[in-house]
């Protein structure tokens, strides 16, 4: 079993599309933890709402790269495009940062709200709910 650590964030409907991110997440892979919600201020300045971010820690018996095709497509489902990023709308971003406790991004590293999010459930010991 691989265990995974997500970053969620939206700017557009956040509440509802980090829930709606975290249902269809759910209904593929066993969250087994989850930071609380820290609202952020834009890094960019193309970004004109505050974000919503969340941590949250997933088992998952699928390869690495089957998971993120999955995270893609729900962030295609909930109306993310190339062209609302652009105008910096993000209704939902979807990023594993840790993999069976390696990190595949340098997110962690560069910023703070992610650390204080994944902070929360990085070291917390795995349990199924099962």
């Amino acid at each position: 079993m691989n265990e995974g650590i997500i970053m969620l964030g939206s700017n557009i409907n956040s509440e509802e599309n980090i829930t709606k991110a975290k249902e269809k997440i759910n209904d593929k892979y066993e969250i087994i933890d989850e930071s609380t919600v820290l609202i952020t201020l834009p890094r960019n300045k193309k970004y004109k709402n505050y974000f919503l971010n969340q941590a949250i820690k997933i088992l998952s018996d699928e390869y690495f790269i089957d998971s993120v095709r999955f995270f893609k497509q729900i962030e295609q489902d909930l109306g993310r495009t190339l062209e609302g990023k652009s105008k910096g709308e993000v209704p939902i971003d979807i990023d594993f940062v840790f993999w069976n406790g390696t990190a595949m991004r340098s997110d962690y590293e560069k910023w703070d709200f992610v650390r204080a999010c994944i902070d929360q459930i990085k070291d917390k010991p795995s349990t199924s709910r099962l």
